[in-house]
Formats: C-alpha cells, structure tokens, sequence
C-alpha cells in the first residue's frame, strides 16, 4: 500500500481561506470595506506580504475589489466571480450548499448539458457508445452509492467529451464535488432501475444520432433531479 505526502496548507492558503469564508456566509457585506493590509497583518499574526498576496488572488477570484488609495471592499462575487469563484463556493462549509445555490447550479447543468449532450449525438463515436453502455452495465452490478455517483460523473463526462467542445467537461469538472454528493443522497432512496432504464434510453438517442430527443431527455433528467433535491435532500449533505 503506497501512502501520499501530506502537504500542510500554507499561510496565504489559509487567509484566502478565511476571507472566503467570511465573505460566503454573509458576515463581509458586498461593498463593505476591509480593514487595512496592516490591520488585517496585525489581528491575524501574518505578514503584510501573505496580506498582499491573499488579497490580490481573491481580487483575481472576484471576491473583492481594491480601489488604488481607498482600498479592499467586497465585490459582488455572484456577478463578477469566474469559475474559480464557482470552486470557491462549492468547497465551501464542508460541501453544504444553501437551496438557491443547488437549483442554480442544477439549471446550469440542464442548459449546459442539454447543448453538450445534443452534439454528443451529432458527433459520437462507436467507442463513446460502447464507453456510455459499460459504465452503467457497472453501475447495475454496483451496490455502494458513492461509487455509484463516481461512475455515473464519468458517464456525463464522456457524454460532454463525446461533444467534441473543449469547454463543456472542463466546466463540468469544477462541479465534481457537488456531483458526487447529490447522486450519493439521491441513490440511497431512487430506484436505480428507473434511473438506469432512462440513461439507456438516452444512450440510445445518442447512438441513433437523434440530437434533439437526446438534448430533451437529459433536460428531463436533470429536470426530474432538481425536483427530487427539492424533496428529498433537506436532510443530506447538500443543503
């Protein structure tokens, strides 16, 4: 058995950390201003250079703004953020995530997906195909709901990069965390055979080359999740 490095996170690692947690959970207002580099050296024991360098990655990740002589105030990350800020606010609290966070990001996924799983059918090959039919050929045989969740991120996955467009599994990616904690709630009361016998059929829209039915049943799906989130997964660790 091979064991990996530990690798303590540094001071700056641990600023940025902190701003964001104060930011995200409501305590920092948006257009509030922060206490000065100095000030903020001083309360936390660090450097004025961790300071420097904290503040600048969290004005790149669009948390905050720093006006030349006035200073850092907190910027209204939801309209300004990048995907980096996207990472941010899915890690963030251990995973939990509020209500309107969840629906956000599972109507993102239904529009981006739709597009991605539409041109999935239009250029897919025989190997996308055959790849799609034995993850869940696994999944079936599968009984643990976090493995089951690992396998069925990679069937999306394969389904955006049958897409032919860079871009989609790229985004997909920042949502790797969420995802496998949603499937994990949602397959520990779903009947799998009912999910499973509608992935075949999108497989098979997929394999028929049929874009548009292809692009409206993963829409369904994605639909038909956010409505069992709503239902079912007070009580996980999504919301």
């Amino acid at each position: 058995m091979k064991f990996n490095q530990i690798i303590a996170p540094s001071m700056k690692e641990l600023f940025i950390k902190q701003i964001e947690a104060l930011i995200l959970s409501g305590q920092l207002k948006v257009g509030e201003k922060l206490p000065t580099e100095r000030e903020l050296a001083s309360e936390m024991k660090i450097s004025r250079t961790i300071v420097n360098l904290g503040l600048t990655e969290l004005r790149n990740k669009g948390f905050i703004e720093i006006v030349p002589r006035k200073g850092a105030f907190v910027a209204d990350y939801a309209r300004n953020g990048k995907l980096d800020t996207l990472i941010s606010i899915i890690n963030f609290n251990g995973g939990r995530f509020d209500k309107k966070t969840v629906n956000s990001i599972m109507e993102f996924r239904r529009i981006n997906e739709g597009e991605g799983t539409y041109l999935a059918a239009k250029y897919r090959t025989d190997e996308d195909v055959a790849t799609l039919r034995d993850i869940l050929d696994d999944v079936r045989t599968c009984d643990d709901e976090m493995e089951i969740a690992q396998k069925l991120f990679k069937f999306h996955h394969v389904i955006l990069c049958a897409s032919t467009n860079n871009i989609f599994p790229l985004v997909y990616n920042a949502f790797e965390s969420f995802f496998l904690k949603l499937i994990s709630a949602l397959f520990s009361y779903c009947d799998k055979d009912a999910i499973l016998t509608k992935l075949d059929s999108l497989v098979d829209a997929i394999e028929n080359h049929d874009c548009d039915l292809a692009r409206s049943k993963i829409e369904t799906i994605i639909h038909n999740g956010i409505l069992d989130i709503n239902t079912h997964c007070v009580n996980y660790a999504i919301y």
